[in-house]
């Protein structure tokens, strides 16, 4: 009963798109958004794919097939936290809810499971310790002695008692595999924490915290959205100097972020005065341990009462440093560890602008995942964007030359700015590249899209663009095309194909006769001739193919302010129509070098937003020097 109650409980909440006022109930008129695992598992990796394969855990939980269930919960998890990547195409109230989801059924499985996965995240890890039998050993039981011996290894306070050692033989049994894997990527990231450690003055077995926080996994990624190496969350990263953004989270840079955990550790310690008290501030925050305090009235860890999760975390984290010392007294088998963490650093010109991944490991020889290891901070397939600073790249030793020496030959060249462009009804993303002339590849690839069929109004997309077409892409509607004439083609032929009058055909192209010839090129939309008028605004006459949004992106206006100049009720308009396309009312600025949308509504006294409103643009907008504003009075 309790099983199947579990897994009704986890089948509404990954059901759940919002908040819910009631029961869910289907009848035979309804279809449940929900796949079944009757259906083939999506070939694309988003929300869909972690849906699935979670109710393919339910079920063969159900079925008491342990393992299938463990595996799938595996990929839906691993899903999950890739989609962490790219998030602004994914619904982040359904992804926490389907990450709880995907917890309690884990959490389901404890009791069941002869294992852990190699990249098992700390709250399942906490949970699973729980379940350990916890026995008052003598004082002369070996465990105890065990942890005395290697204690004195160790740089930070290790206290041999009943809880430790609980930890110490979940390692030895369920986490075997864990920490195994553990100890095999300790190689990896050793040298580099230990060393930044030391530069700070802090004690070196902190690395063991980095250690239980993210399996040194600096992708890693929790329930509850913290990240990276030291599993920060955004409120405290941001506190300590981590930045994200579109194209970077610190928190998942290896050095950045242990140097801010370093330094948080070192606040913490120089408040709590007791190691066991800052790390239990650093699991559970510092409030909740200040307030156990408070109730206890005693400031020894082991009194406190925490939640269970902080109160499991120290002793997890003395058990692995103690297992770390001496692996094989504990039964694990002597491995090779994984080559450190090696790289050269390359200050990418500031001309370039960015650096396409692939492509800089096409050129230097390696697999694009290298980069990706050594960057793990970077959130999209190419570099951040240098509009101020260069961006610094980590490359295998020896590399920095080549890419140095030999990207700028790449056919795209690395000159180009990046244009922020809202995403409207209708868009496709082959459509927004011939807008910009570009190819879909490289919109797919500046904004990892994993599948460029889903993009949704609204959604932000960046373009890489040179800057004469960011400047004139203001002014293009991609409904003008030209056409070249081919072998066979007939006039009338290319105007029934492009839906345009043959009349109109003639006309835009100055043609007295319909004799055409191969090679001929031929306009196919009527450029904009837009006519002044006297109260100081132009209009233009609407032509076959035109939109009220390609033409509030001709002009640089917002689609509401045509509608609002011309008194249309419906965005619908007509061939021959004649539309005020500029705002008396509105001045015209001409962009300066250094200028922001921020410091050109300083100079008029005006919000940003009504400069962007105005121009149809975005806040974060790419502003080149040339381009013109239209500033309301």
């Amino acid at each position: 009963m309790r099983l199947c109650c579990c897994v009704i409980a986890l089948l509404l909440m990954a059901c759940a798109h919002g908040k819910s006022t009631g029961p869910l109930v289907f009848d035979e008129t309804t279809t449940p958004v929900m796949p079944t695992v009757a259906d083939p598992p999506p070939d694309t990796a988003d929300l869909r794919a972690v849906r699935w394969h979670l109710l393919l855990a339910i079920e063969s939980h159900a079925l008491g097939q342990t393992q299938r269930a463990q595996e799938a919960l595996d990929v839906a998890f691993g899903i999950l936290a890739d989609l962490d990547e790219h998030d602004a195409l994914v619904d982040t109230a359904q992804a926490a809810t389907l990450g709880l989801a995907i917890e309690r059924a884990y959490l389901d499985l404890l009791p069941h499971l002869e294992r852990f996965p190699a990249d098992s995240h700390l709250n399942l890890l906490l949970e699973g310790i729980f379940e350990e039998k916890i026995e008052h050993l003598p004082a002369d039981a070996e465990p105890l002695l065990l942890i005395h011996q290697l204690g004195r290894r160790c740089d930070m306070p290790i206290d041999a008692n009943d809880r430790v050692v609980a930890s110490l033989q979940f390692f030895q049994t369920r986490g075997r595999k864990t920490f195994a894997t553990w100890l095999q990527r300790a190689g990896r990231y050793r040298t580099l924490i230990g060393d930044i450690l030391r530069r700070e003055g802090m004690p070196s077995d902190l690395f063991y915290l980095a250690v239980i926080e993210s399996g040194l996994n600096p992708r890693a990624y929790s329930r509850s959205r913290a990240v990276g190496l030291w599993q920060f969350m955004a409120r405290t990263g941001r506190m300590m100097g981590l930045k994200r953004t579109h194209w970077v989270d610190e928190r998942r840079d290896p050095i950045k972020a242990t140097v801010a955990a370093a330094r948080y550790l070192k606040d913490l310690f120089a408040e709590f005065g007791d190691w066991r008290l800052a790390l239990a501030a650093y699991n559970g925050g510092p409030g909740r341990v200040r307030r156990a305090i408070a109730r206890a009235d005693t400031n020894d860890y082991w009194q406190l009462d925490l939640p269970r999760e902080t109160k499991n975390y120290v002793p997890l984290f003395m058990a692995a440093a103690v297992i770390a010392k001496e692996p094989q007294l504990f039964g694990f088998e002597p491995q090779a560890e994984a080559p450190a963490f090696a790289y050269e650093e390359v200050v990418l010109p500031k001309d370039w602008l960015y650096v396409d991944l692939k492509a800089a490991a096409q050129l230097l020889g390696i697999e694009r995942q290298v980069l990706h290891d050594l960057n793990p901070e970077l959130r999209q397939d190419i570099t951040p964007p240098s509009n101020r600073s260069p961006y610094v790249l980590k490359v295998p030793p020896g590399k920095g030359q080549i890419l140095l020496d030999q990207y700028a030959s790449l056919p795209v060249p690395p000159g180009v700015a990046i244009h922020q462009y809202q995403v409207q009804r209708g868009d496709t993303i082959s459509g927004i590249a011939q807008t910009f002339g570009v190819s879909t590849r490289v919109v797919i690839a500046a904004n990892s899209l994993k599948n460029p069929h889903s993009i949704r109004p609204r959604q932000i997309l960046y373009i890489p663009i040179s800057a004469p077409i960011v400047q004139n892409a203001k002014q293009a509607d991609r409904s003008q095309k030209t056409y070249t004439v081919r072998p066979k083609d007939s006039l009338s032929t290319i105007a029934s194909q492009h839906g345009v009058r043959l009349r109109d055909l003639m006309r835009w192209n100055e043609l007295k006769t319909t004799l055409i010839k191969p090679g001929q090129e031929l306009v196919l939309q009527q450029q904009p001739n837009p006519q002044k008028v006297p109260n100081g605004g132009e209009t233009y006459t609407v032509q076959p193919g035109d939109t009220l949004w390609g033409l509030s992106r001709r002009f640089a206006v917002s689609v509401a302010d045509l509608q609002a100049w011309n008194r249309l009720e419906k965005a619908l308009i007509k061939p021959g129509q004649q539309l005020t396309v500029t705002n008396e009312q509105a001045q015209v600025y001409t962009v300066v070098s250094g200028d922001t949308l921020h410091s050109i509504a300083r100079k008029f006294g005006l919000a940003p937003s009504e400069i962007a409103r105005q121009n149809n643009i975005g806040l974060s907008e790419t502003l080149l020097a040339g381009m013109t504003l239209q500033i309301p009075r």
